[in-house]
């Protein structure tokens, strides 16, 4: 599959030759290039140091936060450059035709990439925009109840915060608990908080607190035959695990390319179950899923279509083993930081509920404070937000579980997290 996946994508490249026969040729070469050098690496090492070439990220720089922001390879800057050069070269026919075209190219590509349908998919700048535009498509009325957790992050917050000001939507939060022990704890705190009244049940797919993994397909079983809505924060998750939405079992799912899929910056995916559709109507959807429509306007071009080419930057070197890649960081990551003392981990062991995502509460000092240290050392990895950050009720409980959030990719390596835990030994004392 993954090969079948490759040589599609070299196709397509190869496709727009009429159009850009330089640029296409050039990326038909290097994805080309590239996936002959992982098919022929003589070991996992050599095979990870040979991509860790494709970023530009500066020497010494350690970059452990892909979980706000991606690194994009060269290949796909390279080609958002080409294709900018392009379009403002006769910017009028290629807004609305010749590279304009290509958008919806990239359309097919967001489907096969999450496991969707193509008139399942809109693209987007962000996950909040996904969500946002979710949000404002349901008719709920006064007192509907919209179920979610006290860990969601504010993209996939707001929304629901914004009906409960303007229609008088109830938003009731999950308290999580902290670690999680199992996928069973989850499913009965969702179970004993449904309603007659709930509408819809909003739950990311990895939290950006503790990079859990939320159990998505034995929830909609619970939610699917209640009628129940499930709205999916995805910002995690694409381009870091294999997704498949069908069988998560979602009926929405919103996005960010520019996080763990490595695309340009404010590219994103909107997926709407079919069968939902008619329940889920943004004005952004109004004029139809295409890119371009009279309810979605102008696009930026160029960065859509270097979005296609981050796709098969992945298909390239194959979703399942950069999934394999982030896990396997992750997990070297925890053992070497759990040599020290003042870390506890609050990110669940088990494969299902775990990611590339591991956190660990500060048991003193500030997260915020040795965040800023390590960035002297040229480290970045992020301070995790606590639950009081977009938690607007009053009667939910607020924490700071003082925890720092390491996201491992692709670009990463064992000596990067040993370098991050050496500094983080030294700052701690």
């Amino acid at each position: 599959m993954e090969r079948r996946a490759f040589f599609k994508g070299i196709a397509a490249a190869a496709a727009a030759a009429p159009l850009l026969p330089d640029v296409a040729a050039g990326l038909a070469e290097r994805l080309g290039t590239l996936g002959q050098d992982v098919a022929s690496a003589s070991n996992e090492r050599a095979l990870w140091q040979r991509l860790r070439r494709e970023f530009r990220l500066h020497p010494g720089l350690v970059h452990l936060n892909c979980g706000s922001i991606g690194a994009t390879p060269r290949v796909v800057t390279d080609a958002l450059t080409a294709y900018l050069a392009e379009l403002e070269g006769n910017p009028l026919a290629n807004t609305w035709g010749g590279l304009g075209n290509e958008m919806e190219i990239v359309r097919a590509k967001g489907a096969e990439f999450i496991g969707a349908e193509l008139d399942e998919i809109a693209l987007t700048r962000n996950t909040t925009e996904g969500m946002n535009h979710v949000a404002s498509g349901l008719d709920l009325q006064p007192g509907d109840e919209v179920l979610t957790t006290n860990h969601e992050h504010g993209g996939g917050m707001v929304c629901w915060q914004h009906l409960a000001r303007t229609r008088g939507v109830v938003v009731r939060y999950i308290k999580m608990p902290n670690p999680v022990r199992d996928a069973a704890q989850i499913l009965q705190l969702v179970e004993d908080h449904l309603t007659p009244r709930t509408r819809v049940c909003s739950f990311c797919h990895i939290d950006t607190i503790t990079g859990l993994q939320m159990p998505l397909a034995a929830i909609a079983a619970l939610t699917r035959p209640r009628d129940i809505l499930l709205v999916c924060d995805g910002a995690q998750a694409p381009g870091m695990l294999d997704v498949d939405v069908k069988a998560l079992g979602v009926d929405t799912y919103a996005s960010s390319s520019h996080k763990w899929m490595l695309a340009p910056k404010g590219t994103g995916l909107l997926y709407i179950r079919k069968e939902v559709q008619d329940r889920v109507r943004p004005v952004f959807t109004y004029s139809g899923y295409n890119v371009y429509s009279a309810s979605s306007g102008t696009r930026n071009v160029p960065q859509i279509v270097a979005h296609g080419v981050a796709m098969e930057f992945h298909n390239t070197i194959g979703r399942p083993r950069i999934e394999a890649r982030c896990r396997q960081l992750s997990t070297y990551a925890r053992q070497r930081l759990a040599e020290i003392p003042q870390l506890t981990p609050i990110t669940p062991t088990q494969r299902e509920l775990s990611s590339g995502i591991v956190s660990f509460s500060l048991t003193s000092g500030s997260h915020s404070e040795v965040v800023a240290a390590l960035q002297k050392h040229d480290i970045f990895l992020k301070p995790a937000q606590g639950t009081y950050a977009y938690v607007e009720n009053a009667g939910v409980p607020k924490e700071n579980y003082n925890a720092i959030r390491i996201s491992t990719h692709i670009f990463n390596d064992e000596t990067d997290i040993d370098r991050a835990v050496e500094a983080l030994q030294q700052v701690l004392g």
